[in-house]
């Protein structure tokens, strides 16, 4: 199964147990774990880089990936989680480490790759985020990218931190959203150098083309 992604600027890469050091200092970063994942379960270097060891996404219905940057690397974190084979559904968080990144496009990019994957690679039908109602940036840019808002759960999370229930924002992207959404394309076509809300055509040995001029363009077409 594929657990990566290139872009123009950014790659995905699953996790590993050699990013223990990275992500245990995010984790312990106030400012990034408020907006990323709130009363994140505290973990030691080594309980994490186990954990990162262990883990098998197609078992657990969880993948993690690395934001790397081609010359700052390890930028962010993405994840694709509780996977419903039956409704063909994940859920999507993302979170870039310093402030500094967060207003320079590399969210975009990342989105593109992960959607790149749920939709072209694992056909997923639909994935969601949800958003704390105090990351008001975080909000308006889901909404901007071409999420639709499809409620707010009111009080429905308890933030340790600041001893308080707060909102949750849930966002939704399905597959016929996603494919027909001309924003998407474009950025994709500037951040990418493609077109990810096409479908990926797979030639098999069962494909019938008309002739072996057919077979050459469409071979053509998909190393473009």
């Amino acid at each position: 199964m594929i657990f990566s992604n290139q872009g123009h600027s950014l790659r995905l890469r699953k996790t590993e147990p050699q990013d223990a050091p990275t992500l245990l200092g995010a984790y312990q970063d106030e400012s990034f774990i408020r907006l990323y994942h709130s009363n994140n379960t505290p973990f030691t270097q080594e309980q994490l880089a186990n954990r990162l060891a262990e883990q098998d996404p197609v078992e657990l219905g969880f993948v993690e990936f690395m934001i790397e940057h081609k010359k700052y690397g390890a930028i962010g974190v993405a994840v694709l989680g509780d996977y419903s084979p039956v409704h063909k559904r994940a859920e999507y968080l993302i979170g870039l480490f310093e402030e500094k990144h967060r207003s320079r496009g590399y969210g975009t990019e990342a989105s593109l790759l992960v959607l790149d994957l749920a939709f072209n690679i694992y056909h997923l039908h639909k994935i969601y985020t949800y958003v704390y109602d105090y990351n008001e940036l975080s909000q308006k840019n889901t909404l901007k990218f071409g999420f639709k808002q499809e409620g707010i759960l009111e009080e429905h999370h308890y933030w340790l931190q600041e001893k308080r229930f707060v909102n949750l924002y849930i966002n939704g992207m399905t597959e016929a959203r996603f494919r027909n959404n001309e924003k998407i394309r474009r950025y994709s076509l500037r951040l990418l150098g493609r077109d990810v809300t096409q479908p990926v055509i797979e030639l098999t040995s069962d494909d019938q083309l008309p002739n072996e001029m057919g077979k050459d363009f469409l071979e053509g077409w998909l190393q473009l």
